[in-house]
């Protein structure tokens, strides 16, 4: 798997938790700003993205994930891509 197809993997993971249909969901795209997310919403992402992703997110990576582009990195850093 590529960065590319990650990001389309990440894009139908975030359009599944979001409670309205989120229309752009491109690397620049705000999780909390842009596309609505709340902190509880995040930390329900994230419990679900290392299910389905076969990850372990630490607490100190939290930090880092602004942006749908935050989330590729850091699942591919995680996966070692």
């Amino acid at each position: 798997m590529n960065r590319e197809d990650l990001l389309v993997k990440v894009a139908a993971f975030l359009r599944e938790h979001a409670e309205e249909e989120l229309e752009n969901c491109d690397e620049n795209c705000q999780l909390q700003g842009d596309l609505g997310f709340n902190s509880l919403d995040l930390m329900n992402i994230v419990n679900d993205a290392e299910d389905e992703f076969d990850i372990v997110i630490e607490d100190e990576d939290m930090d880092k994930i602004v942006t749908v582009g935050d989330v590729v990195d850091l699942i591919a850093q995680k996966k070692g891509m």
